[in-house]
């Protein structure tokens, strides 16, 4: 299993990397069908016996949403982050609140995907919108990689026993305090300018927001009872279970620069 989570990072970071480097129409479109791919993912996980075109018509579906928002600036992508959280936390709570079980699910995973998915979109094209992506993949990497080390070494306490057995508080201490980390210092290494007030927002909000990610799709998963996503990537699990705190961190990372550029 970590031979296998080894070999896909290390042919995985060098595609991310250049993913950020291309152009920005050329990142969006890689990015879209990425984001459609994650919303396919997560209705045939839900549902992996019903028809194909549940899957394809939430990808298409889900593609149209983050083309919308990045080529019509009038697009409310902002309006719609709450429905998103209240459709979420209906199916967390109740299978069929949304209605019949395969329909809510269908309608949240193209929300899940395509609302705080389209902020990565957006996110490039903020000024020094490809040192701002760089500078969210790393508070992420911080935070899942001091909670991982943390939680090894010192966890005691559990954090979420019902969502997720194995985090533990002192692993959320330490995602947290090395997350906040690289938030204070990432975005000068990278080159993105930043008032003191938003780098303290970065460091606070950001980290937290990558824990809640990675916890949400746990809750998501045990709700559908499935252990990954999928089996795209060997011992990594689904294209979902490397984007969940991405999806959730990259709203707040775009809303604080952005309105701190405004």
């Amino acid at each position: 299993m970590l031979i296998q989570r080894l070999i896909v990072a290390a042919a995985g970071l060098p595609l991310l990397a250049l993913l950020l480097a291309l152009p920005e129409r050329v990142f969006a479109a890689v990015a879209i069908a990425l984001l459609a791919y994650a919303a396919y993912e997560f209705v045939r996980a839900v549902a992996p016996d019903a028809p194909l075109t549940w899957g394809l018509s939430a990808a298409a579906a889900t593609a149209l949403l983050v083309a919308l928002a990045r080529t019509s600036p009038a697009f409310p992508i902002a309006w719609l982050l709450a429905p998103t959280a209240i459709a979420l936390g209906l199916l967390l709570w109740s299978w069929d609140a949304l209605g019949d079980g395969v329909g809510g699910w269908w309608i949240s995973g193209i929300l899940y995907a395509g609302v705080p998915g389209a902020h990565l979109v957006l996110a490039r094209n903020l000024v020094e919108g490809q040192a701002w992506l760089v500078v969210l993949l790393a508070i992420v990497f911080a935070t899942d990689t001091g909670a991982y080390a943390a939680g090894r070494l010192l966890g005691r306490h559990k954090l979420a026993p019902a969502i997720s057995p194995n985090k533990t508080v002192e692993g959320a201490i330490g995602g947290l305090l090395l997350g906040a980390g690289a938030a204070l210092l990432a975005p000068r290494l990278a080159g993105a300018g930043i008032a003191p007030l938003g780098l303290a927002l970065l460091a606070i909000v950001v980290p937290a927001a990558a824990m809640a990610g990675d916890l949400l799709e746990s809750a998501l998963k045990r709700r559908m009872g499935v252990k990954d996503m999928s089996a795209l990537l060997p011992g990594h699990g689904g294209l979902l279970d490397r984007l969940d705190s991405v999806l959730v961190a990259g709203p707040c990372l775009y809303w604080i620069v952005r309105w701190l550029q405004t």
